[in-house]
């Protein structure tokens, strides 16, 4: 597995980036609220979502969904503790 190593010997593994969006007076989108999953275990991305309800269900989800399925997640090779 690869990741980002931080200082107390844990990693990063995976980045969720999201934007917020822009929504007007009137309660209309100007830029729709996005999200999407990388994995630095297995180079996979996940998403973009688009759209204040599907990001809001991707958000909520993506980390005990993704993990389920990666090949190069720990708990995919039994080196999670």
């Amino acid at each position: 597995m690869s990741g980002y190593p931080l200082p107390d010997g844990r990693q990063i593994t995976g980045v969720l980036t999201t934007t917020f969006g822009r929504q007007l007076k009137g309660g209309t989108w100007a830029e729709h609220p996005k999200a999407k999953y990388e994995c630095l275990a297995c180079r996979t991305t996940e998403g973009p979502v688009v759209g204040a309800i599907a990001v809001t269900a991707f958000t909520q989800t993506i980390r005990i969904t993704h993990p389920a399925n990666c090949p190069g997640h720990p708990t995919q090779q039994g080196a999670a503790a």
